[in-house]
């Protein structure tokens, strides 16, 4: 598919895309569209349903020059909007922008105590380096999404990056949950983290937006396999059993719509935070997204109106930096779900086109010191 006539041209950005399924054919397509400027790096998110490894190689071997980093997706957001099968790369300018990266390979082995010292010690070398022409310094995380080790890495990522803002995705797989990649400098990893430190001459706007409504229903998680994830009972009952008969359900019927519709949420400080349930783990057990454990009380919510929360976030963004030239946009692959349920994707995608965002769909996202569920989250490059 030729996209020329799709592509965002700016000073600091360019945005490239291809729906090619000859990996070959997709890096060509996607090196002639970002051409040959010269590009501080490239970040890429790849659809599950190419071939990663092919695509990622091709391109190194077309652009070797410039490190390349990126994930696989649950879904991806170009200029269109929603889609899927679409490989993104985006070239940041090295005029503009400048980049240190990290990668933790093998997360079964990650310390936190070595996580904080690395990202420390790199932290002290990116701002010894900081040029004055790019006052704007922000962190870029992407993560396997089937680790379960968001939270660990934030705790570590979040003391070594001191005052300097933290956002990211979880690296998705569609809805299939069996292998995702995240690639540093060219190279893909799995069961790993990729951290970029990034300095930008442009202002940038970090958010979060999410949609929906505390009820007064709530559960207390009385038995549980933190390690996993995994929730076998709420208020001293089968976990299944207490969600549906909350919901006035049956437990068969509960599914992938249904957890996306009602989240569950942690509240507190006089905010809630979505913890998702990713699927019914076997029985009675329910798999999570974020992390949980025994003890944790969870409310019960319904979801907003995401268009309203959309519109709200863009009005926000515009009065602090002025029209975007780009959103890096994270949107939970609940949220995309939910919009086909309540078919308001195409006005999400309006909104989406007409901000200029460009992203993927996740598993979860990082928001600072938060890993969140059902959440729109990002970074805006002003002017």
């Amino acid at each position: 598919m030729n996209t020329s006539s799709l592509l965002e041209t700016n000073e600091s950005v360019k945005v490239a895309y291809s729906y090619e399924s000859n990996s070959k054919k997709a890096a060509a397509e996607i090196i002639s569209q970002l051409g040959t400027q010269n590009y501080a790096f490239i970040l890429v998110f790849i659809s599950p349903v190419t071939n990663p490894a092919a695509i990622i190689k091709d391109l190194v071997s077309l652009n070797p020059h410039t490190s390349i980093y990126g994930c696989s997706t649950a879904g991806e957001i170009t200029f269109e909007g929603n889609t899927e099968g679409a490989i993104i790369a985006l070239g940041f300018l090295n005029d503009h922008f400048s980049v240190r990266s990290l990668v933790f390979p093998n997360l079964d082995d990650f310390s936190i105590r070595d996580g904080q010292s690395r990202v420390a010690n790199a932290v002290n070398q990116f701002q010894a380096a900081r040029s004055p022409s790019k006052p704007h310094p922000f962190a870029l995380m992407m993560v396997d999404g089937l680790c379960y080790k968001e939270e660990q890495l934030l705790s570590a990522f979040n003391y070594g990056l001191r005052d300097i803002p933290l956002l990211g995705g979880s690296a998705g797989d569609g809805m299939n949950f069996k292998e995702t990649i995240v690639v540093h400098d060219g190279h893909i990893f799995k069961n790993a983290a990729v951290l970029l430190l990034i300095e930008s001459k442009n202002p940038i706007h970090i958010f979060k937006s999410d949609s929906f409504i505390p009820t007064d229903i709530k559960f207390v998680v009385t038995k549980a396999d933190p390690e996993n994830r995994i929730v076998y009972e709420l208020n001293a009952m089968p976990a299944t059993t207490a969600y549906a008969n909350a919901l006035g359900m049956k437990e068969e019927d509960l599914d992938e719509l249904t957890f996306a519709s009602h989240p569950l949420c942690v509240c507190f400080g006089g905010e809630c935070y979505v913890r998702s349930i990713q699927n019914i783990h076997d029985k009675n057990a329910f798999s999570f997204y974020c992390a949980i454990d025994e003890g944790i009380v969870f409310t019960l919510s319904d979801i907003d109106d995401m268009v309203k929360g959309l519109t709200r976030t863009f009005d926000t963004i515009r009065n602090d930096i002025g029209e975007p030239q780009l959103i890096l946009g994270f949107d939970c692959v609940l949220r995309r779900m939910m919009s086909e349920i309540n078919q308001s994707k195409g006005e999400i995608n309006n909104l989406f086109q007409a901000n200029k965002v460009v992203g993927f769909n996740t598993y979860g996202e990082q928001v600072r010191t938060m890993h969140l569920n059902l959440t729109f989250s990002g970074i805006a490059i002003g002017q």
